[in-house]
Protein backbone atom coordinates (compact mmCIF):
# COMPACT_ATOMS: atom_id res chain seq x y z
CA UNK A 1 0.00 0.00 0.00
CA UNK A 2 3.24 2.55 0.10
CA UNK A 3 2.62 2.93 3.74
CA UNK A 4 6.36 3.49 5.27
CA UNK A 5 6.94 2.14 8.93
CA UNK A 6 6.54 4.29 12.12
CA UNK A 7 9.53 5.00 13.18
CA UNK A 8 9.79 6.35 17.30
CA UNK A 9 12.93 7.84 19.18
CA UNK A 10 13.13 7.93 22.63
CA UNK A 11 15.13 9.92 25.11
CA UNK A 12 15.19 9.82 29.17
CA UNK A 13 17.39 11.72 31.29
CA UNK A 14 16.97 10.19 35.11
CA UNK A 15 18.51 12.04 38.17
CA UNK A 16 18.22 9.72 41.51
CA UNK A 17 18.91 11.06 44.98
CA UNK A 18 19.15 8.70 47.55
CA UNK A 19 19.68 9.20 51.38
CA UNK A 20 19.98 5.99 53.40
CA UNK A 21 20.47 7.78 56.86
CA UNK A 22 17.02 9.55 56.36
CA UNK A 23 15.49 6.90 54.58
CA UNK A 24 14.42 9.08 51.73
CA UNK A 25 14.30 8.22 47.88
CA UNK A 26 13.37 10.40 45.12
CA UNK A 27 13.64 10.50 41.61
CA UNK A 28 13.08 12.90 38.76
CA UNK A 29 12.64 11.76 35.32
CA UNK A 30 12.43 13.84 31.71
CA UNK A 31 11.99 12.27 28.51
CA UNK A 32 10.51 13.36 25.32
CA UNK A 33 9.56 10.90 22.18
CA UNK A 34 9.77 11.61 18.79
CA UNK A 35 6.96 9.81 16.41
CA UNK A 36 8.09 10.08 12.44
CA UNK A 37 5.44 9.05 10.05
CA UNK A 38 2.81 7.30 12.05
CA UNK A 39 0.00 5.91 9.99
CA UNK A 40 -3.56 7.09 10.49
CA UNK A 41 -6.65 4.87 9.07
CA UNK A 42 -8.63 6.24 5.96
CA UNK A 43 -11.91 4.83 4.61
CA UNK A 44 -12.85 5.34 1.22
CA UNK A 45 -15.65 3.31 -1.16
CA UNK A 46 -13.62 1.15 -3.58
CA UNK A 47 -14.93 1.47 -6.94
CA UNK A 48 -12.51 -0.91 -8.83
CA UNK A 49 -15.44 -2.73 -10.30
CA UNK A 50 -16.05 0.54 -12.52
CA UNK A 51 -13.04 -0.66 -14.13
CA UNK A 52 -14.75 -3.90 -15.44
CA UNK A 53 -17.41 -4.05 -18.08
CA UNK A 54 -20.14 -5.38 -15.16
CA UNK A 55 -24.09 -5.30 -15.94
CA UNK A 56 -26.22 -5.35 -13.28
CA UNK A 57 -30.00 -6.26 -13.27
CA UNK A 58 -32.69 -6.38 -10.59
CA UNK A 59 -31.39 -9.38 -9.25
CA UNK A 60 -27.56 -9.24 -9.13
CA UNK A 61 -27.15 -4.97 -8.23
CA UNK A 62 -23.87 -3.31 -8.29
CA UNK A 63 -22.11 -3.73 -5.16
CA UNK A 64 -19.36 -1.45 -3.50
CA UNK A 65 -16.92 -1.82 -0.64
CA UNK A 66 -16.00 0.69 2.37
CA UNK A 67 -12.44 0.25 2.79
CA UNK A 68 -10.27 0.86 6.15
CA UNK A 69 -6.70 1.38 4.99
CA UNK A 70 -3.37 3.39 6.41
CA UNK A 71 -2.01 6.63 5.27
CA UNK A 72 1.14 7.68 5.89
CA UNK A 73 0.73 11.02 8.43
CA UNK A 74 2.59 13.72 10.22
CA UNK A 75 5.38 13.61 12.77
CA UNK A 76 4.48 14.61 16.22
CA UNK A 77 6.35 15.07 19.38
CA UNK A 78 5.76 14.25 23.02
CA UNK A 79 7.43 15.71 25.83
CA UNK A 80 7.16 14.94 29.61
CA UNK A 81 8.18 15.26 33.40
CA UNK A 82 8.26 12.81 36.45
CA UNK A 83 8.86 13.38 39.57
CA UNK A 84 8.59 10.27 42.61
CA UNK A 85 9.22 10.40 46.24
CA UNK A 86 9.44 7.86 48.40
CA UNK A 87 10.10 8.31 52.35
CA UNK A 88 9.47 5.96 55.81
CA UNK A 89 9.34 7.90 59.05
CA UNK A 90 12.52 6.20 60.64
CA UNK A 91 11.41 2.84 62.21
CA UNK A 92 7.66 3.41 63.06
CA UNK A 93 6.73 1.35 59.94
CA UNK A 94 4.69 4.40 58.29
CA UNK A 95 5.45 6.27 54.93
CA UNK A 96 4.22 7.34 51.78
CA UNK A 97 5.26 7.48 48.28
CA UNK A 98 3.99 10.36 45.45
CA UNK A 99 4.70 10.86 42.25
CA UNK A 100 3.65 13.30 39.10
CA UNK A 101 3.89 13.24 35.67
CA UNK A 102 3.73 15.86 33.23
CA UNK A 103 2.92 15.10 29.51
CA UNK A 104 2.52 17.39 26.17
CA UNK A 105 2.11 16.71 22.93
CA UNK A 106 2.61 18.93 19.98
CA UNK A 107 -0.28 17.70 17.31
CA UNK A 108 -3.93 18.05 19.29
CA UNK A 109 -7.26 18.01 17.69
CA UNK A 110 -9.15 20.62 16.35
CA UNK A 111 -12.85 20.86 17.92
CA UNK A 112 -13.90 23.12 15.33
CA UNK A 113 -12.35 21.14 12.22
CA UNK A 114 -14.57 20.36 9.31
CA UNK A 115 -16.85 17.48 10.43
CA UNK A 116 -16.34 16.13 7.25
CA UNK A 117 -12.30 14.96 7.07
CA UNK A 118 -10.27 12.99 9.34
CA UNK A 119 -7.46 14.68 11.78
CA UNK A 120 -4.37 13.23 12.83
CA UNK A 121 -4.10 13.73 16.93
CA UNK A 122 -1.87 11.93 19.72
CA UNK A 123 -4.44 10.37 22.08
CA UNK A 124 -3.72 9.49 25.51
CA UNK A 125 -1.48 12.26 26.51
CA UNK A 126 -2.63 13.67 30.00
CA UNK A 127 -0.96 14.48 33.38
CA UNK A 128 -1.23 11.66 35.91
CA UNK A 129 -0.46 11.93 39.76
CA UNK A 130 -0.58 8.94 42.16
CA UNK A 131 -0.21 9.61 46.26
CA UNK A 132 -0.16 6.74 48.82
CA UNK A 133 0.13 6.11 52.46
CA UNK A 134 1.80 3.34 53.65
CA UNK A 135 2.79 1.13 56.37
CA UNK A 136 4.73 -2.37 56.70
CA UNK A 137 5.41 -3.40 60.02
CA UNK A 138 5.09 -6.48 62.28
CA UNK A 139 3.66 -8.59 59.13
CA UNK A 140 1.02 -5.95 58.27
CA UNK A 141 1.56 -4.28 54.82
CA UNK A 142 -1.16 -1.38 54.01
CA UNK A 143 -1.60 0.93 51.20
CA UNK A 144 -4.44 3.51 50.87
CA UNK A 145 -3.65 5.47 47.36
CA UNK A 146 -5.65 8.11 45.25
CA UNK A 147 -4.77 8.06 41.56
CA UNK A 148 -5.88 11.21 39.27
CA UNK A 149 -5.86 11.36 35.71
CA UNK A 150 -6.39 14.73 33.96
CA UNK A 151 -8.76 14.55 30.56
CA UNK A 152 -7.26 13.03 27.37
CA UNK A 153 -8.26 12.20 23.90
CA UNK A 154 -9.13 8.52 23.91
CA UNK A 155 -10.02 8.32 19.99
CA UNK A 156 -10.57 10.40 16.62
CA UNK A 157 -12.62 10.59 13.95
CA UNK A 158 -15.52 9.03 15.84
CA UNK A 159 -19.24 8.90 15.13
CA UNK A 160 -21.19 10.78 11.92
CA UNK A 161 -19.53 13.92 12.67
CA UNK A 162 -15.95 12.75 12.95
CA UNK A 163 -14.77 14.03 16.20
CA UNK A 164 -12.75 13.06 19.03
CA UNK A 165 -13.69 11.06 21.88
CA UNK A 166 -12.47 12.49 25.37
CA UNK A 167 -12.37 10.97 29.02
CA UNK A 168 -12.95 13.65 31.47
CA UNK A 169 -10.72 13.62 34.41
CA UNK A 170 -10.97 11.08 37.03
CA UNK A 171 -9.52 10.29 40.78
CA UNK A 172 -10.37 7.32 43.21
CA UNK A 173 -9.28 5.64 46.04
CA UNK A 174 -7.69 2.35 46.64
CA UNK A 175 -7.03 -0.09 49.12
CA UNK A 176 -4.94 -2.93 49.84
CA UNK A 177 -4.46 -4.85 53.30
CA UNK A 178 -2.58 -7.83 53.80
CA UNK A 179 -1.10 -9.76 57.46
CA UNK A 180 1.49 -12.91 57.90
CA UNK A 181 -0.52 -15.09 59.58
CA UNK A 182 2.79 -17.59 59.25
CA UNK A 183 5.69 -17.87 57.49
CA UNK A 184 4.13 -19.48 54.98
CA UNK A 185 0.01 -17.98 55.01
CA UNK A 186 -0.88 -14.72 54.72
CA UNK A 187 -4.43 -13.09 54.35
CA UNK A 188 -5.38 -9.65 51.55
CA UNK A 189 -7.92 -7.56 51.38
CA UNK A 190 -8.26 -4.88 48.35
CA UNK A 191 -10.64 -2.38 47.42
CA UNK A 192 -11.03 -0.45 44.26
CA UNK A 193 -12.44 2.84 44.19
CA UNK A 194 -13.79 3.14 47.24
CA UNK A 195 -16.05 6.15 47.04
CA UNK A 196 -17.40 4.70 43.60
CA UNK A 197 -16.83 7.83 41.53
CA UNK A 198 -18.00 7.79 38.27
CA UNK A 199 -16.01 8.40 34.89
CA UNK A 200 -17.36 10.63 32.09
CA UNK A 201 -17.00 10.81 28.50
CA UNK A 202 -17.74 13.32 25.70
CA UNK A 203 -17.43 14.63 22.21
CA UNK A 204 -15.70 18.01 21.12
CA UNK A 205 -16.74 19.83 23.99
CA UNK A 206 -17.40 18.78 27.68
CA UNK A 207 -21.32 19.73 27.44
CA UNK A 208 -21.57 16.75 24.63
CA UNK A 209 -22.05 13.35 26.62
CA UNK A 210 -20.71 10.34 24.58
CA UNK A 211 -20.48 7.72 28.07
CA UNK A 212 -21.02 7.74 31.33
CA UNK A 213 -20.07 4.75 33.76
CA UNK A 214 -21.34 4.54 36.53
CA UNK A 215 -19.07 2.87 38.87
CA UNK A 216 -19.28 1.01 42.33
CA UNK A 217 -16.48 -0.07 44.76
CA UNK A 218 -14.90 -3.40 44.46
CA UNK A 219 -13.64 -5.68 47.25
CA UNK A 220 -11.34 -8.98 47.00
CA UNK A 221 -10.15 -11.21 49.99
CA UNK A 222 -7.67 -13.95 49.81
CA UNK A 223 -5.57 -16.08 50.63
CA UNK A 224 -1.83 -17.04 49.95
CA UNK A 225 0.15 -20.19 51.06
CA UNK A 226 3.97 -20.40 50.12
CA UNK A 227 5.09 -23.88 49.58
Amino acid sequence: LGVDRSEANLFTLVALIDANNGNVSAAQAEFQSHLVGNALPQAYVDQILGLYDVTANSNDPLLTFAVSQPINNREGNIDGLEFAWQHFFGDTGFGFQANYTLVNGDVELDPASDPSENQFALVGLSDTANLTAIYEKYGWSARLSYNWRDTFLSATNQTGDRSGIYVEDYGQYDLSVSYDLTDRLSLSFEGINLTGEDQRMYHRVPAEVYYVYELSPRYVFGARYRF
